[in-house]
This record gives structure tokens, C-alpha cells and sequence, in this order.
């Protein structure tokens, strides 16, 4: 598993930052209202930008099988 959470990691950086940011957030179990916070977006928005980020996580040619 450690070279999935490399590999993982590694498609993570190629996100723009806030993604990236929100992704890494919503995987250590932080709150909507906490990623909303940090990355300056209304908490309404941060589902959908969960959504983005995994599509734009897919797009780097990861696989994203992750629950969120």
C-alpha cells in the first residue's frame, strides 16, 4: 500500500493547490467547515469541489477509488 499512497501523493502534486489542499484535508478526516476555511470557499462548495478535485485527480491518470 505504501506505493498506492506514493503514486497517489504523487497525482496529488499535480493538482492545482487548493485541490490538492482540499483532497489532502478531506483524507486526514478534517471537516467540510475546516477545508472551507482554509481554502477560502463557502461550506456549501466544498462538496462540489471535492467532486472536481477527484475528477481532476482522475484526469492525471490516478484512479481514485476513494469513498468522499
Amino acid at each position: 500500500m505504501v506505493n498506492e499512497s506514493v503514486h497517489r501523493e504523487s497525482a496529488i502534486e499535480r493538482l492545482p493547490d487548493a485541490y490538492a489542499v482540499a483532497l489532502r484535508m478531506r483524507d486526514a478526516g478534517l471537516s467540510y467547515a475546516a477545508i472551507a476555511e482554509r481554502v477560502g470557499v463557502e461550506l456549501e462548495a466544498v462538496g462540489p469541489m471535492l467532486r472536481v478535485a477527484k475528477a481532476k485527480l482522475a484526469s492525471t491518470g490516478y484512479d481514485d477509488c476513494s469513498d468522499g
